[in-house]
């Protein structure tokens, strides 16, 4: 079995925004899309298309909530009802909905997997370079959410990968994040791989500076980088935030908003990626 980290493809496909984003993330995000169920709470949340391109199934926000046309929805209904909340967005001409993923599982293999800990906080957990996941408990889950990123990540196993690219869906990517059938060699070597493209981003980093200076530097044409953060201007000018992979090359989202943990770090200039 593998488990994948989600992801949405911003570039090919439809972007989209929320009249008053603020209020959204104030009452429905930021408090209930971390495990917890909305329920009846959930209100009329109107959505809109700011940047048309080609229609697509999935799209989010950041890397924690996740947009699904009704097709994907419908097709993806038994990985979905027992593990996620759908609720319903009001587009002006389609039909899209928030997938609140509450499904939590205690799934991180601590003895296997690589763990990096806050410093002078040993059981509080900063950076996960390595997963590996329990076999016997996400079997039978097919989206889910760890304590440890309940507010951060959203994981898939193969049964889900397999029906979005079975039934042809648009705009979803995944990440593969262990294969329970690997070689730990090759685990290791992708490790490996990561660490030396995250020490050449940071090796004479130069002048850091805090996150509204990077992005005034971004919004003048400057690619910025904070460890595996970037920060950098699409073709079309519009903002892009890159996650850095093992290979050099980083995954790329159209952010509605800056999430929380970008704002207190340091920035620097790094020469710009292509963004495929």
């Amino acid at each position: 079995m593998k488990v994948w980290k989600w992801g949405y493809e911003s570039d090919k496909y439809d972007s989209f925004t929320f009249p008053d984003p603020l209020e959204v993330f104030d009452q429905y995000f930021d408090p209930y899309f971390n495990g917890t169920v909305i329920g009846e709470k959930w209100g009329v949340v109107p959505f809109e298309t700011y940047r048309s391109r080609k229609r697509c199934d999935c799209t989010g926000i950041g890397s924690n909530i996740p947009i699904f046309s009704e097709k994907a929805v419908r097709l993806l209904e038994p990985y979905l009802n027992s593990n996620a909340e759908l609720l319903p967005l009001q587009h002006p001409s389609k039909a899209y909905y928030a997938v609140n993923v509450t499904r939590i599982i205690d799934a991180l293999d601590y003895e296997n997997s690589v763990i990096e800990y806050v410093k002078g906080r040993p059981h509080l957990i900063d950076q996960v370079h390595r997963f590996v996941f329990k076999l016997d408990v996400i079997q039978e889950h097919a989206i889910f959410k760890i304590p440890e990123y309940k507010s951060l990540r959203i994981f898939v196993t193969d049964t889900f990968k397999d029906a979005v690219e079975a039934n042809g869906l648009k705009g979803f990517t995944f990440e593969l994040l262990w294969d329970s059938e690997a070689n730990s060699d090759a685990e290791a070597d992708l490790e490996r791989q990561y660490q030396e493209a995250l020490a050449a981003v940071e090796h004479n980093k130069g002048e850091e500076f805090p996150f509204d200076e990077a992005i005034k530097r971004m919004e003048a044409g400057e690619s910025l980088a904070s460890g595996p953060w970037r920060l950098q201007q699409a073709p079309d000018s519009t903002v892009r935030l890159g996650n850095l992979q093992a290979d050099g090359s980083c995954n790329w989202i159209q952010p509605i908003y800056y999430p929380p943990i970008l704002l207190d770090l340091k920035w620097h200039v790094v020469n710009s990626l292509p963004m495929k």
